[in-house]
């Protein structure tokens, strides 16, 4: 370990400080002794939780070292977090590892865990005392379809029992299954140029997902995202295609600008405005790391009605051809997409906002 290294510290930590609220003890515990009893009477609540399994890697690595390094040199603790495992969590464990080390000067730390969420505070840990050491308990279980079943009834039920875990298990597809029943109920009532966008939009982006990241070219995208404005050259980019597109009508083709239609000049202005904000909204994140849910809303917004009211309402207004309940229908489509983005911008801002910028 280094010549340097000569006090070692063993640090059990439970970030989520599942023994901690469970058992109802105060941390950090510190010393063998106290970690043992701790174990002892946590492997007897709850056999089955790796907590404890951690707690015994600890203090069997502790048992090894005091046979070379001397027990005046090393020293085995617990610290813990909270059940959040946020910012407050994190905190939290700093300071009894700060504790700890008052009570034990340690020239390097030795963490011990059950598992990756356990090891994200090793960086912090580094601006106390270098971390010459991670070492995960890895929990081993028999083969066997029952051992199988066991196990996975257990996990189903942590996934769907914990608010962390069930979030992603629950509210992500619940927002995809709802999206889907939205656009399932309006679909036929959808023009049809809406329909040809929504199909080919969401193919165009995994598409466009899947072959950015299978050929890594998302890295050279942030660099050159990072060091230019994309946003202006976007802008550019597009209005020169629909000042060309409208010319080579105009005067090649000698057709006259398509101000209404199954593909007319409002449906362009849409898809410009929707390649711009788009291209907005990831440059703030990634030049900012701020999340531009305004940029958001307005960009779905602002699409959506050029896309869907706007043509309808020049034609109401100006032909003729499109009649009141006609408007009005189109109006109320746009209106149930404007409550649905509006509602889900306003989760998200309540739940991230703060952390994430509030008012972006």
């Amino acid at each position: 370990m280094g010549n340097q290294v000569r006090r070692i510290l063993v640090l059990c930590v439970d970030r989520d400080n599942d023994v901690g609220e469970r058992l109802g003890i105060p941390t950090p515990v510190i010393g063998r002794e106290n970690i043992l009893k701790v174990a002892t009477q946590y492997i007897l609540r709850y056999p089955d939780d790796s907590d404890t399994n951690a707690m015994f890697g600890a203090l069997q690595l502790y048992d090894s070292l005091i046979s070379t390094l001397g027990p005046e040199n090393v020293e085995v603790a617990l610290v813990t977090g909270t059940s959040a495992e946020d910012v407050t969590a994190d905190m939290k464990l700093m300071n009894e590892v700060d504790k700890v080390l008052m009570n034990f000067d340690a020239d390097g730390i030795i963490v011990v865990s059950d598992s990756p969420t356990d090891e994200v505070v090793v960086p912090m840990l580094q601006s106390r005392r270098p971390v010459v050491s991670v070492r995960r308990i890895i929990v081993k279980q028999t083969k066997g379809f029952e051992e199988f079943a066991v196990l996975a009834r257990y996990y189903v039920g942590k996934l769907l029992g914990e608010p962390r875990y069930r979030r992603y298990v629950l509210g992500l597809p619940g927002i995809i299954i709802f999206i889907y029943g939205v656009f399932y109920s309006i679909w036929s009532y959808l023009p049809p140029i809406a329909r040809t966008l929504i199909v080919s939009s969401i193919s165009l982006f995994l598409g466009l997902v899947f072959l950015v990241y299978g050929f890594n070219i998302h890295e050279s995208l942030l660099r050159f995202m990072r060091s230019y404005d994309v946003t202006f050259f976007i802008s550019a980019l597009s209005i020169f295609f629909l000042i060309a597109y409208l010319a080579s009508s105009y005067y090649v083709l000698h057709q006259p600008i398509p101000l209404w239609g199954p593909v007319n000049v409002f449906d362009l202005v849409g898809l410009i405005t929707a390649a711009t904000l788009s291209v907005n909204s990831v440059e703030v994140y990634v030049k900012s790391r701020v999340v531009p849910l305004g940029r958001v809303a307005a960009d779905i917004l602002l699409t959506s009605f050029f896309i869907l009211v706007a043509g309808d309402l020049v034609e109401f207004m100006v032909t003729g051809r499109v009649g009141i309940f006609e408007l009005i229908y189109v109006l109320v489509i746009y209106m149930v997409i404007g409550f649905v983005t509006l509602s889900v911008i306003g989760i998200l801002r309540n739940r991230y906002g703060k952390v994430r910028g509030k008012g972006k």
